[in-house]
């Protein structure tokens, strides 16, 4: 019959994104945000009619749509700021102090000492 090591999937649903018809639900509240915010610019403050606003608002959801597409992470994870690894350089110092020649040519300073009760 069929080969016993082939994966023969019981669930075509399985492991697919949720949608709403065409659209990914990922894609949902950046659209809100998106139309929203689109919509107080251009209808409340400029006073553009309706025609313009909702052509807008498409052409930002679809901008938004196009850049994130099926796989939102490749576009957005650049805007994820990268570590900023410094490396420092310390001198090493025995436990006993530093006896290299460097450290006995410069000149030994005294320290106060100070009481203790």
């Amino acid at each position: 019959m069929g080969n016993d090591k082939e994966f023969r999937k019981v669930n075509q649903i399985l492991g697919a994104s949720p949608k709403i018809g065409p659209f990914p639900t990922e894609l949902v509240f950046p659209w809100i945000v998106i139309s929203l915010s689109l919509f107080f610019i251009f209808y409340v403050f400029l006073n553009l009619p309706w025609l313009w606003v909702v052509l807008i608002v498409a052409w930002g959801d679809s901008t938004w749509w196009v850049l994130t597409g099926s796989r939102p992470h490749k576009f957005l994870s650049k805007f994820v700021p990268v570590p900023r690894w410094t490396r420092g350089v310390y001198q090493h110092a025995g436990i006993k102090g530093c006896h290299s020649k460097e450290h006995s040519k410069k000149p030994h300073v005294k320290r106060k000492k100070i009481k203790t009760f």
